[in-house]
Formats: structure tokens, sequence, C-alpha cells
């Protein structure tokens, strides 16, 4: 399938009324997490590709000149009872994830619908902090602390946005850590939340879609429930920069 006809398949259809996206992402390096967190929100239809046109009037990045478009994973969440919206999902695909980041922002490609928030996940077993008596710690305790980029780049988005953090217990003290560890202002919401869970059992006997068979071998679910309140947080995060 060529790129005008793909473009043509999954045209969105922004007749609904108050239609918005969400930018869904990873900071840990785990690519297929928006993936599952889209099929957690809504597992049907499942997440299908999407190609987003460049729209600046300059010669698109490099990493794009060839299709002048954004690859990405998009998922059509619908109208959830929490949301006066009708709330479409994006996902960088994997390949493109830090080109993008290194390149261009949001608002240099043509959205159907407008894009009000942001979604950033993190998860423990890629992303543990390392201890005060850690090795690696004793040894580059002189190194500068280095920015974690996606989060930078979520931040130069000046995007209403929640803070995902998958595996960290939802005490005081290991979301303080969490924050610490990224320099995280107070006003950012983090929403510690369980780890992906194993999969196997609950998809047995049932079909997660074409994308998603990609990861098969991973057996990997993001927690339904822990989705939805993650969508309200962000909800009441954008009322608040309202």
């Amino acid at each position: 399938m060529d790129d005008t006809s793909l473009r043509q398949q999954f045209k969105i259809n922004a007749m609904h009324g108050h239609d918005v996206g969400v930018w869904v992402c990873e900071g840990s390096g785990i690519f297929l997490s928006p993936v599952l967190f889209m099929q957690a929100v809504r597992p049907e239809p499942a997440p299908r590709l999407l190609l987003v046109k460049w729209k600046s009037a300059a010669i698109p990045p490099k990493p794009f000149r060839k299709d002048g478009a954004l690859p990405l994973v998009y998922s059509d969440c619908g109208r959830l009872p929490s949301w006066p919206y009708y709330l479409h999902l994006f996902a960088p695909q994997a390949p493109i994830a830090q080109a993008l980041e290194q390149t261009s922002s949001l608002q240099d490609w043509s959205w159907v619908v407008p894009v009000i928030g942001i979604i950033l996940i993190f998860n423990q077993k890629s992303d543990r902090p390392p201890s005060t008596l850690s090795f690696n710690r004793l040894i580059n305790r002189s190194e500068p602390h280095r920015p974690n980029t996606p989060l930078a780049w979520v931040q130069d988005q000046h995007l209403p946005c929640v803070i995902v953090a998958l595996g960290y217990e939802d005490t005081p003290a290991s979301v303080q850590q969490f924050r610490d560890h990224y320099d995280l202002a107070p006003d950012v919401l983090v929403l510690p939340g369980p780890a992906l869970a194993d999969a196997r059992l609950r998809n047995r006997d049932a079909s997660s879609g074409w994308l998603s068979s990609m990861f098969e071998h991973q057996k990997v679910a993001f927690d339904q429930e822990f989705a939805k309140t993650v969508l309200n947080g962000l909800l009441q995060q954008i009322e608040r920069e309202q």
C-alpha cells in the first residue's frame, strides 16, 4: 500500500463535534507502551497507522523529507463518559520517535484535530533511578545531570501534560524520588501506576489486532483502569490550564 492510499484509508473523520487529539509518547525506551495504552483505553477498533503531512513552508527535516509526512500510530478512541470531547490518540511510530524530538515540534505538522494534551509514559524497569550507594553513581558523581530528551521535548510543546510512572509505588517517597530524578516542577502531574502486566491469560482467546501482533512475543498489557485514570488526570490538567 503506498502512502497516498494509506492516508485515504485512515483519514480521520473529525465531524463529531469537539474532536480533539492527545499525543502519547514514551520516555524510557519501551516504544510499544503508547500502543498498549491505546489498546487499554479502547481495544476496538485496533490502533492503526496514519501519516500526517508537514505543514511548514520550510523543507521537511531530513528524516521526513522523502514523504513529507510523520508516520504515526493512531487510535479512534471515541467519546468517553468523563470527557466532553470525541477523542483521537496519536503516537510516533518507534523508528521515528527520536528523529521527531530532534527536528520538529507538534505545531510543525498538519493535524486534522487540535492536539490539546500529552501523555508521557515512563517504566521503572527501564528507567530505575540509581540508588545513593550504587557503583555507577559513585563513579559518575561529578557528571552533570543529563535531561531526558523525550521529557524536554514534551515540555517544549507547552501543552497540558501528564507523566505516567509505571511500576512506581503510589507513595509520597516513591513519587518524590521520581520527581527529583527528572527535576520535575511541583505543578507537573505525576501518576504512579501498575507495571505492564503479563497478558497471556487475558488474551489467550482474543485477537489484539495486527499492529500489536508485531510485539506478540512481549505478552504485556497496560492496565485498563489505570489508563482511564490517566485520561481523567489529563482532562483535569487541561481544565486547570484553560
